[in-house]
């Protein structure tokens, strides 16, 4: 098959690009020809790499940037410098599928205009659902921008020929919110990772290169926005401060990182450690010498979300401990489903604390849960599975 994967943006080293680039490449290695199109701060070029295509386009950027009309305005015009782009280089290519994960919503138009100048099928892999999400947070008040971006979702939904969503919930919601009838159309797919087998390996030089040695680490990795409700973290490592052998490890970034290190700031949390962005193979390392990972979802969310940094977590074989909101069925999976860790509602912080005194207290627990999660992620998460289940999909 010839296949469009329209996405946000790409790093310099494709294989530093996360879990959208990774599936990419399987199209690839299982034969099929792949151009990949996303955006770039930089010129605009067209080449071959890694044995796919790729249309890098210069556009405004809208990854981490925390004043949000610069944002909108990057998402807003995103669309034209795509078509503008594909007029140049793509305008004679006959695709059979595109690919497009949300978000971004706003390029429904060009994905729209692509399928009906080529006939191609349309898979949208739903990650974030918007505005419902981004609305029940505070970040779009607006109501007029709500109503927009409500009817841009609303027609990529109805536009796809297949959407690919992370739980039975996200599909019931959805289907719910924008009408769209029980027939196949959606299916569950879940987020994925590249496999690697695990490995044993001994960890005392990097917990003694961060002073860590013989700590109990709680590890929280990835992403730090609005919709991690961040005072989970905080509220945890205040509960816990007394408790010198805990530390608290952030590894990543986001609009409310400065917010949380001004929170452990003020609030004397010298329980936290911030690290800033590592390469992929360092992160992971650091996730392997975890004890616990944190998994944490505003509970006002009004959307359900399923957290991919979650996938780190289960490869390694980190127990997890995920506060989460209550009309989402992420806690089912990973506590009932996988067996990888226990799930609580953020706010409630009576059980919180009763979830984490329990993991903490008992390693053997610890142990086969990061067991079960693993064995979970090599049936269900691995690049190689979710391939295959989109591949089924697409037939059907």
């Amino acid at each position: 098959m010839n296949i469009l994967f329209t996405l946000l943006g790409l790093a310099k080293d494709l294989k530093s690009s996360g879990m959208y680039m990774d599936l990419a490449l399987e199209f690839v290695k299982n034969g099929h020809k792949v151009t990949v199109i996303a955006g770039s701060m930089d010129h605009t070029t067209f080449q071959e790499e890694f044995g796919m295509r790729v249309l890098r386009v210069k556009s405004m950027p809208i990854l981490y940037v925390k004043n949000m009309i610069k944002k909108g305005l990057g998402m807003a015009t995103r669309p034209y410098y795509y078509q503008k782009a594909y007029n140049k280089y793509l305008k004679n290519e006959n695709f059979d599928w595109i690919i497009m994960p949300t978000p971004p919503i706003t390029l429904i138009d060009f994905v729209k205009k692509v399928k009906k100048r080529t006939g191609a099928k349309f898979y949208m892999i739903l990650r974030d659902i918007h505005p419902q999400s981004s609305a029940s947070l505070g970040e779009i008040k607006r109501q007029w921008m709500i109503d927009y971006l409500y009817r841009r979702s609303d027609l990529g939904y109805h536009l796809a020929d297949v959407v690919g969503c992370m739980s039975q919930a996200n599909i019931d919601f959805i289907q719910k919110e924008h009408s769209i009838p029980s027939t196949t159309k959606c299916r569950v797919l879940y987020n994925w990772m590249n496999y690697q087998p695990y490995v044993e390996e001994d960890f005392s030089d990097l917990r003694e290169k961060y002073n860590l040695k013989d700590k109990f680490l709680v590890l929280f990795g990835g992403n730090i926005g609005q919709g991690q409700r961040v005072e989970n973290i905080a509220d945890l490592a205040k509960h816990y401060l007394p408790n010198d052998n805990i530390v608290f490890v952030i590894i990543g970034k986001g609009i409310k990182k400065d917010y949380l290190q001004q929170l452990a700031k003020d609030q004397g949390l010298n329980n936290i450690l911030f690290l800033n962005y590592m390469p992929r193979e360092d992160y992971l390392r650091f996730v392997k010498s975890a004890d616990l990972g944190l998994i944490s979802i505003h509970e006002k969310n009004a959307a359900p979300t399923c957290p991919s940094k979650a996938l780190s977590y289960m490869s390694l074989k980190i127990p997890m401990l995920a506060l989460i909101n209550s009309n989402n069925d992420y806690g089912q999976i990973v506590e009932e489903q996988a067996k990888a860790g226990y799930w609580a509602v953020g706010s409630d912080k009576e059980r919180v604390y009763s979830l984490f005194d329990k993991l903490y207290a008992n390693p053997d627990l610890r142990k086969q849960m990061g067991e079960n999660g693993y064995r979970f992620y090599c049936e269900h998460l691995t690049t190689e599975k979710v391939f295959a289940e989109m591949i089924k999909q697409m037939n059907e």
